[in-house]
């Protein structure tokens, strides 16, 4: 009687708290539900080691983690049963199984998945934060054993009629990305019900139905919607420098029509050989519509990288827009000069050196017979205008000269 008591005290504020216009009712590990109630969610947690619970429907039927009902879904971890339910049976429901007596039994009910909008027109390689909450009651959700089993996932699929009641095609679904509740990277704060996800828009352009759903089987619940993927309107171009001291180049374009023009503005991070990594960050001003980061070739041997973002304003809408640059490996070569004391490098010097030898022999003599050609040809022209001087001056001769 008193363990009973016990637990009453326990349940009862925790209860009161996961729905207040719910009236449960316990007893060990039964629990009663209310016609009212459309949907619950039992959080149950096990004592290890111990196999998952077996439920007890008000009408005696007993349902299993692999044996259960379509309008249940049951998740089961090390340790916790979480089943989920649409439309229970009102009246007395039972988990039997080695139930924890420190948390027992915990009842979520009436959970609604909402999400932020997308934007209607995304860009293709565009990362865009987008956040989704859990609520109960249209209050934040923060049972923490069950957050941290939620897993929300970002799912595209193309469309390929414009037609209103085209169904989903899930051998084509692709996976955009996952949502976090860890305080890890854009999530701003770890456990409190609000999960977000870096969306890399990595899909080919075209209409999609985006669907925001739960993955593993903790709860259903999901959120549709439909969006159009465009061409990405940023060019990325990497010129690579094989001369020491001369730089690498990126070179990043938007295209006018599309973007602000002057919203362009880029980070790169570079990784050369032996060097520590470094930074660059440059920005356009109106009316510039692409901007060039560049640095150094350092001569050093070896494999380098670069990666980074840019920056842009939407044109039309005044979305400000993210693009993730993927990281760029290559090579840094060193220019090889071959060693001449190898016999090999010898053999091929001196092959080098007589080839020359050879052509320079050939150009003397073709200069020599080109200009004794010359001196011929020369010679031959001053005898025959001399001879035709002495010809005209003979036949200019007066007769009495003749006598």
């Amino acid at each position: 009687m008193l363990r009973r008591l016990w637990l009453l005290l326990f349940y009862v504020p925790l209860c009161a708290w996961a729905q207040t216009e719910t009236r449960l009712t316990w007893l060990d590990n039964r629990f009663r539900v209310d016609p009212e109630i459309e949907q619950i969610t039992f959080v149950v947690t096990r004592e290890q080691p111990s196999q998952s619970v077996v439920l007890v429907a008000p009408d005696g039927r007993k349902y299993y983690a692999d044996r259960h009902s379509k309008a249940m879904s049951w998740y089961s971890d090390k340790g916790m049963d979480i089943i989920s339910i649409n439309h229970p049976m009102a009246g007395p429901w039972q988990a039997l199984g080695k139930v924890s007596t420190n948390n027992g039994i915990r009842i979520i009910s009436n959970i609604q998945l909402d999400a932020h909008q997308l934007p209607a027109q995304l860009y293709q390689t565009e990362v865009l934060k987008f956040s989704a909450r859990l609520t109960q009651n249209q209050q934040p959700l923060l049972l923490r054993d069950f957050l941290d089993r939620v897993q929300l996932k970002v799912i595209f699929y193309p469309i390929t009629s414009d037609l209103s009641n085209v169904t989903v095609d899930e051998s084509t679904a692709i996976e955009v990305g996952t949502f976090a509740d860890n305080g890890h990277e854009y999530d701003e704060v770890a456990g409190d019900g609000v999960f977000t996800v870096a969306l890399n828009i990595d899909v080919v352009p075209g209409k999609y139905r985006v669907k925001i759903a739960s993955t593993n089987g903790v709860f259903e619940r999901a959120v549709e919607q439909t969006v159009l993927v465009y061409p990405t309107p940023i060019t990325t171009t990497f010129t690579q420098s094989h001369r020491s001291l001369i730089s690498h180049v990126v070179n990043i374009e938007t295209k006018p029509e599309q973007i602000v023009a002057g919203s362009l503005a880029a980070y790169l991070v570079v990784k050369q050989p032996q060097t520590k990594p470094q930074i660059l960050q440059r920005s356009t001003t109106a009316p510039q519509s692409q901007l060039e980061l560049t640095w150094l070739n350092d001569s050093h041997v070896g494999k380098a990288w670069w990666r980074g973002w840019a920056y842009v304003t939407d044109a039309l809408t005044q979305r400000e827009l993210v693009f993730r640059l993927p990281k760029q490996n290559y090579t840094q070569v060193a220019i090889v000069t071959p060693s001449l004391t190898s016999p090999l490098a010898q053999q091929r010097l001196e092959q080098q050196l007589a080839a020359r030898q050879t052509e320079q022999r050939q150009q003397r003599l073709l200069w020599i017979a080109i200009t004794n050609i010359i001196v011929v040809i020369s010679a031959i022209t001053l005898l025959l205008l001399w001879r035709r001087k002495r010809t005209l001056k003979h036949d200019l001769m007066l007769p009495n000269e003749l006598k």
